[in-house]
């Protein structure tokens, strides 16, 4: 970028007589007032104490053309007109109806100046702002920008060295730093030319204001945003070069500013969803800032006849964030703010997929993935998620009321950020010493009755019922087993065996016994049993999932479990507490659903809400069952325990006693239950609701006939989902809605939820 007379850059601010100041500002306002000089880079700014209040008087450089003021000035317009709740000031017209009008300074110079409404506030001192402020910084950041959206100006586009996609052309200027500091910004420009500016040609681009610094940013006693002033650096450019001058700008000279900017980021997200593309390059952005601020502040300082100098402390944080690493940044950071949607990446951030259309994902996916399931009869096609929502390619927004694994809620930051750093640091397996097992293996024996002082880590709950089935016969020398009679337990062949609801129209296996699941009699049991034995099978173990998720979610069974539990031991069989959707909370009284029945359960299985999502399971028995199996078996699992997956799995049970999940799982879980039997005391198609905790259920049926009505459940589950809610069915009818969402579930969310069924009952009558 080469300086002219028309660079602002390359011009000195107007030299100018506050006396004649004064005389335009009453010939031409009819403004009377003491005038005080305030902050401005290349103008001169000053605020008018007048007799009906104060305004700011912009004398502007006078390298800025008429065309660039009316840039701003028209800017200024549309962003009170389209978002009248974004504080920018107004440009005052002359008593003639003038806009602006031209001063000489005391050399000669002639600059454009105009009177603005005047915004009260401070400017803040970065130091002195909080997370909550840095995530405010970041909305109002965004807000602004989708106030500029959909702009134009035939200025927008006039280069300015201030915009960090141009940092490439600021290269000339690097004779000008000082000389022991050139290879640091040059690293920078280095790496921007050869891995940012082919990104940014492909990122969404707009007007922006470009400079959202404090010293443009006023703000009241509760540090909230009042005002946003000077509009001189706006351009169009990348809108996410926007958001990363807003980070690196607002955190400058803080000694923590690359541990909080995940918050201006996230405050930002939260307003405008970042594209990956995006949230790969903020890191990078913000470099560029720093090195633009060093280029700049040089090279100013040697064209107006100083020694070259450069911005201390920018280089200074720019030193640190090198040092830290730009890639390793962008993964802090990308994790940190978690939830954007997906699309073709930045190299480096971690996701290598491309971004596909619906239609396309649809076709390729039944070429190479085969006939999976997909769900709903208009797929959902998902690109991020956080907390309880899910977002879809077509950016709209879904409740997720279905997801059991994430019991934290989705991309929770202490699950990502867990995982993220012990695969920065090791990911290894259990063959070799690490405290990552062993503090998981403790910390889950500590929930679990005394009896329990084993554990044995696996990757899925699948794998973890496979474990506890071969444990199960190596201690009895059985082989047979028992399941309730649409019970899910599995994908591998053993588990497959205990999942009949997978079994489509083929016979059961010759070794299993099926026993319909509560309100029936438990005596089922017992007849398994006997039958067993006269098979020559004998009873290796029963397995049941404490909420009956799959037969159409029942319980509490307390007195059911605890008396097969009894038929199985008089057996000589394990009974095997599988916890996988029960477990973790999910019941509301307790981690677990079988201690809270006080069944004496000889194994428990645990599954991937374990992790939050990451692949990470358990067995967990006692020595007697499990010491002699490793013996026999050299048991080992590669990644079983490895320390990325215990590292998430500490974060879950931490933050489940840290945030008090299980008791609010129980109110909410009522609360939620309360409000469905009173939709269902209206609504003839909703019949019989039940639940425990967070595993809720709901049956839809005729209303003529009062029997259940798979085809009314789809159009239900269907309807709900267009409605922004996710649910799914169970039961052996497939007439149940399954509600079983992650216990951050609340009550905002089940107010949501309740309100989108009573629509789509509504709708369907």
């Amino acid at each position: 970028m080469t300086a002219s007379t028309n660079d602002p850059l390359a011009v000195s601010a107007p030299e100018l007589d506050l006396s004649a100041l004064r005389d335009s500002l009453a010939g031409s306002w009819g403004l009377e007032g003491e005038l005080t000089a305030v902050h401005g880079e290349r103008d001169r700014n000053f605020r008018v104490d007048t007799s009906s209040g104060p305004y700011l008087l912009k004398v502007h450089n006078p390298a800025d053309r008429e065309e660039v003021l009316d840039f701003q000035y028209s800017a200024l317009r549309h962003i009170r007109t389209v978002a009248p709740d974004v504080p920018v000031p107004e440009v005052v017209p002359t008593r003639k109806g003038l806009r602006s009008v031209v001063l000489t300074g005391l050399d000669g110079r002639r600059s454009l100046a105009w009177v603005m409404t005047w915004l009260e506030g401070r400017h803040p001192d970065p130091e002195e702002l909080c997370p909550t402020h840095l995530r405010e910084w970041g909305r109002m950041s965004a807000r602004l920008g989708q106030a500029l959206r959909g702009f134009v100006h035939p200025a927008a586009s006039y280069p300015i060295a201030w915009d960090v996609r141009r940092l490439p052309q600021l290269r000339p200027w690097l004779p000008a730093v000082d000389e022991g500091r050139r290879p640091v910004i040059r690293t920078v420009l280095d790496r921007f030319e050869q891995r940012v500016a082919p990104e940014l040609a492909r990122v969404r681009a707009q007007v922006v204001h470009n400079d959202l610094a404090p010293t443009n940013v006023l703000v009241d006693e509760r540090m909230a945003v009042t005002g946003i002033t000077d509009f001189g650096d706006m351009t169009h450019t990348a809108l996410v070069c926007d958001l990363g001058v807003a980070v690196a700008d607002v955190l400058s000279g803080r000694d923590d500013a690359l541990e909080v900017a995940h918050e201006v980021m996230s405050g930002y997200a939260s307003t405008t969803p970042l594209e990956p593309q995006e949230m790969g390059l903020v890191a990078d952005l913000m470099a560029a800032r720093y090195a633009a601020c060093v280029l700049i502040t040089a090279w100013r300082t040697q064209q107006l006849g100083s020694a070259p100098q450069i911005d201390d402390v920018a280089y200074d944080q720019l030193v640190a964030m090198l040092d830290a690493g730009l890639d390793t940044l962008t993964a802090r950071f990308a994790t940190a703010v978690a939830g954007a949607p997906t699309g073709t990446p930045y190299r480096g951030n971690g996701l290598p997929y491309r971004r596909r259309s619906t239609t396309e994902l649809l076709r390729l996916r039944s070429q190479v993935l085969g006939g999976l399931e997909v769900s709903y009869s208009e797929p959902v096609h998902l690109v991020g998620g956080r907390g309880m929502f899910l977002e879809g390619a077509d950016g709209r927004r879904y409740l997720d009321a279905y997801n059991n694994v994430p019991v934290l809620g989705h991309s929770h930051p202490a699950v990502v950020d867990a995982v993220c750093s012990q695969l920065a640091r090791l990911n290894t397996n259990t063959r070799y010493l690490h405290e990552a097992p062993v503090e998981l293996a403790e910390r889950l024996l500590v929930t679990l009755p005394a009896r329990f002082d084993r554990v044995l880590l696996v990757n899925s709950g699948s794998e973890a019922n496979d474990l506890a089935w071969r444990i199960a016969r190596h201690a009895t020398g059985a082989c047979g087993g028992i399941v309730t009679s649409w019970a899910y337990h599995g994908v591998t062949e053993v588990t497959s065996a205990f999942s009949p609801e997978s079994w489509g129209d083929g016979p059961p296996p010759v070794h299993m016994r099926l026993v319909e699941p509560p309100p029936a009699a438990p005596a089922a049991v017992a007849s398994a049993v006997e039958s067993l034995a006269s098979s020559g099978h004998g009873v290796a173990a029963m397995l049941v999932d404490g909420v009956f998720t799959s037969d159409g979610v029942r319980g509490p069974a307390h007195e059911w479990t605890a008396a097969v539990a009894a038929m199985v031991h008089e057996a000589g069989g394990l009974y095997v507490a599988d916890e996988v959707q029960a477990g973790h909370g999910r019941t509301g009284d307790g981690l677990w659903s079988f201690v809270a029945g006080r069944v004496p359960a000889d194994l428990v299985t645990l599954g991937k809400p374990m992790g939050n999502g990451y692949p990470v399971a358990a067995v967990c028995g006692p020595a007697e069952l499990i010491d002699p199996f490793i013996a026999d078996t050299d048991y080992f699992s590669t990644f079983g325990g490895g320390t990325a997956a215990c590292a998430a799995a500490i974060a879950v049970l931490r933050t489940l006693e840290e945030e008090h999940v299980v008791a609010r799982v129980a109110v909410t879980g009522a609360r939620l239950l309360a409000a469905l039997r009173g939709v269902a005391g209206e609504e003839p198609q909703l019949g019989d609701v039940r639940g425990w905790g967070l595993a809720v259920a709901a049956d839809i049926v005729d209303p003529a006939t009062g029997r259940p009505d798979p085809q009314r459940t789809a159009q239900t589950v269907d309807g709900m989902r267009e409605r922004g809610v996710l649910i799914g069915r169970t039961g052996r009818e497939r007439a149940t809605l399954k509600i079983r969402p992650p216990l951050v579930f609340d009550d905002e969310h089940a107010d949501l939820l309740v309100e989108a069924l009573e629509g789509t009952l509504h709708a369907s009558r």
